[in-house]
């Protein structure tokens, strides 16, 4: 079976491009002038002519939440919202549109306080989202998704009332008679959600697929995702293995997957992950492997943007708390240990400089310098120092990272951390320059899976259309092929891809993204209004505009 681009931009790497590729069993079988492989090409291979645009190896995103981006469509989205009237506004539309029954739980994410507008800069309180509902349970979620707010009816379907438990790594805010506010953050959270009723396995599979059908439009056929927190481990699976059916019933790969299994301070999750081993799990003789088990996924702290972000100083601009540990570093270092003694790959998502400091020690018992053969990481890898960055490259520590975070965080980062600090911040330049392994992706439903918009974050450090002002951290920008490396050949690396995805090259499978400007020359502003003309994985069309 054969296939033929022709007529393309086609980036191979580097500075090297050519017109025209053949595609042979899902795979690149050559590259070269479109005379050339037109000439190679037998009877009646299928031709796509490119008309001059830009082919790229399609896009991985190297962590993400696939579910979580599909049960994100029918919630209350609150991202740019002005303020809290706005996110009401906004509640009470979606309740009158979807007319729940009463008692069924409406969720929503997206909220952002640090960037309203009018009225007070905030966060809700359970008053605030009763004006939603009085008859329905509202949870809805700060945008980085490790705080929640509740109203009144939440708490009373989790049984919290005047009253609520103290949480280990996790607070739950009280008024000043002690009353929950309707708050909570990091762990305390589970005292509302473990109360929600599941979510059934055929609206799991219709989030998967939507999730699917929204990364290959944006030019995505890869990524890694965390969808499981252990104990759901095996309806996860199932889930997947039913939408992968639906898809080849269409004659359609899906999307290539590697699972990142989250897990909780348990010994008995830990070890039924690392028993179930590091295997794929959907393979197909002419697509390749679309779903795999990957690395073991593990939390050391919150995020900036909530204050639980765990830092060495206090917060500059809350001087009462460092934030916190969500996790106990004796068992850190258990689980990394046992991970390793397996030959797993362990992901920590930190935030916080302290954070980052204790998954380092924690990774430098297991790895030596210039040897990290399970290819442990830190995703997010934000408030960084120079010290730290340097330890992460002797021992070629991996740094999963989130370029557009920065769009809502650069008003947030010098009032939490002070100037100093902030420099050394989200320092994507000087971890290239150190040689640190460093992977893009955008940690979606947290922010839009786009990874053209992550790559203008990448380039420019801000967004399209804006005045650019002054720049947070001017130094740390990188240049637009490294940028689309960090999101093609070295983020495939962090899930153990790179011998056949995230580059044009004989042997490698026919992932490619085909895009509407050619990103190499075109003004930086202009990168995040490319759009993807065609998505292909193994040579099939998944997405056409």
């Amino acid at each position: 079976m054969y296939k033929l681009i022709q007529n393309g931009r086609i980036w191979l790497g580097d500075d090297r491009f050519c017109e025209a590729l053949l595609v042979k069993d899902g795979r690149i079988a050559k590259t070269g002038t479109s005379r050339e492989i037109t000439d190679d090409a037998p009877s009646g291979t299928q031709k796509i002519d490119a008309n001059g645009a830009l082919v790229l190896p399609a896009f991985h995103d190297s962590h993400l939440h696939l579910m979580g981006i599909g049960r994100r469509e029918g919630g209350i989205e609150a991202t740019g919202a002005k303020s809290i009237d706005d996110i009401i506004s906004r509640g009470k539309k979606l309740i009158a549109l979807l007319k729940p029954p009463r008692g069924a739980c409406i969720q929503g994410g997206g909220v952002n306080p640090d960037l309203f507008t009018e009225g007070e800069k905030r966060d809700l309180c359970r008053e605030d989202v009763d004006r939603i509902s009085t008859e329905n349970p509202v949870i809805l979620s700060r945008h980085c998704g490790h705080t929640i707010y509740c109203n009144s009816a939440a708490l009373s379907m989790a049984g919290i009332s005047e009253t609520a438990p103290d949480v280990e790594g996790g607070t739950v805010e009280r008024d000043k008679n002690g009353r929950p506010t309707g708050v909570f953050r990091e762990n305390a959270s589970g005292l509302v959600r473990r109360a929600m009723p599941e979510i059934s396995f055929e609206e799991m599979k219709g989030n998967l697929r939507l999730a699917m059908k929204k990364a290959h439009s944006l030019g995505i056929s890869s990524c890694g995702s965390n969808d499981t927190g252990g104990s759901n481990f095996s309806n996860v699976l199932k889930v997947y293995g039913e939408t992968y059916d639906e898809f080849r019933k269409a004659g359609l790969p899906g999307l290539r997957v590697t699972l990142q299994c989250g897990i909780s301070a348990s010994d008995e999750m830990l070890d039924g992950v690392l028993d179930y081993g590091r295997i794929a799990i959907r393979e197909d003789p002419l697509w390749g492997i679309l779903l795999k088990t990957g690395a073991v996924k593990l939390f050391i702290d919150g995020t900036l943007g909530g204050s639980t972000a765990w830092m060495r100083q206090p917060y500059k601009d809350k001087p009462e708390t460092c934030g916190f540990p969500v996790i106990e570093k004796t068992a850190l270092n258990n689980f990394i240990m046992k991970a390793s003694a397996k030959g797993r790959q362990v992901l920590v998502h930190a935030i916080g400089d302290a954070g980052i400091d204790a998954v380092i020690e924690a990774y430098e018992k297991v790895t030596s310098p210039g040897k990290n053969p399970a290819r442990h990481g830190i995703i997010h890898c934000q408030i960084t120092s120079i010290d730290l960055l340097e330890r992460m490259a002797r021992n070629k520590i991996l740094a999963l990272v989130q370029p557009v975070f920065l769009e809502d965080d650069r008003y947030i980062l010098e009032s939490r951390v002070g100037p100093e600090l902030a420099s050394t911040s989200y320092a994507w330049a000087t971890m290239r320059r150190l040689g640190i392994p460093v992977s893009y992706g955008t940690d979606s439903p947290v922010c839009s899976p786009d990874p053209l918009m992550n790559i203008q974050w990448a380039v420019l450090r801000y967004g399209s259309g804006e005045d650019p002002g002054k720049v947070t951290g001017p130094n740390e920008t990188v240049d637009i092929r490294s940028a689309v490396e960090a999101y093609t050949r070295d983020s495939v690396f962090a899930n153990y891809d790179e011998t056949f995805l995230g580059r044009i090259e004989p042997g490698c499978y026919a992932d490619l993204a085909i895009l509407d400007k050619n990103i190499f020359t075109a003004p930086a502003e202009e990168i995040g209004k490319t759009k993807v003309i065609r998505t292909i994985c193994a040579g099939e069309t998944v997405y056409q505009r």
